[in-house]
Parts: structure tokens; sequence; C-alpha cells
């Protein structure tokens, strides 16, 4: 039996985790060794892990965030959920707690990027109060994609 999902600050010690949740939802790892500077050495850089804890007491990672605060800009670098869990809340939660980190670090304004094929993602966003903003030209690799890039105020 599963519990309510909860949510914590990412560390260095959920990167193992983290690699294999992006290799099972298809998102570009950027190294262990990336996300670890990103954590420990840089204030501006935060995320969140969405997670549950089972009866026998394990926790199982469902999601996570990825972002940096930039002056006024809350830039949501990365966000996903394993595919089971979509559409159950997950994602909304750890947007939420993005949203809150970045006003509490004085941000105003939100901004993150998504390939223009993902048609579900896009969807996702604008319920969350996003539009257009611009695009990015040959922004993704693997494949070679374009990115809309998606602004909200906070």
């Amino acid at each position: 039996m599963l519990h309510s999902a909860y949510v914590s600050p990412l560390t260095v010690e959920d990167i193992p985790a983290l690699e294999k949740l992006e290799e099972e939802i298809h998102l570009s790892f950027w190294g262990k060794e990336n996300y670890r500077r990103f954590l420990e050495d840089f204030p501006e850089y935060f995320g969140s892990r969405a997670a549950i804890v089972t009866d026998s007491g394990s926790s199982k990672l469902l999601g996570f965030y990825l972002a940096r605060s930039l002056f006024e800009n809350l830039e949501i670098l990365k966000v996903g959920v394993l595919a089971e869990y979509q559409r159950r809340g997950i994602g909304t939660l750890l947007m939420e707690s993005a949203y809150a980190e970045g006003i509490k670090r004085g941000c105003r304004r939100c901004f993150l990027e998504v390939r223009k094929s993902n048609f579900v993602a896009m969807e996702f966003y604008h319920r969350h109060k996003f539009r257009v903003a611009g695009s990015r030209l040959g922004y993704y690799s693997d494949p070679v994609e374009d990115a809309w890039v998606m602004e909200r105020s906070l």
C-alpha cells in the first residue's frame, strides 16, 4: 500500500535515483558531477523530489524538478515524473514547490523550455498559467528539435 506523496529538497544522495528516473522517462541526464555541482556549489540552483513511503518503510522517488533563481527570474531546468504516477498531481506538487521557493528567493517570473513536439507537457504548463514567450531553434539534441520558451508570473 502507498501513502501520500511528499516533497523534500533534492540532495546529492538522490543523484543515482535521478539518473535511473531520467533514463526511464527519456530525459537527458546531465552527469553525476554536474548535478553534484548544481546542488552543492551553486546556491542559485535548487530542486525537490517527490516520493512516497511504502508500508515497508522504503522511499520511492516519483519525480523531481531542478531549477535556478537568477535575480527576479525562476527558471525550471528540468521536471519529470514516472509515467505510472503522471496525472496524479505529482507534477503539480513539484511545480508549486518550485514556485514557492522562487518567491522566497525574490523571483517574480518563471520561465522554462519545452520541446515543440511535447504536447502533453505543453498542456500541463498551460494549466499552470504558462504562455509561449518565444522559441529557441535547435535547442534540444537527440533528436535535434526546437523549443518553446514559456513564462508565467509568480
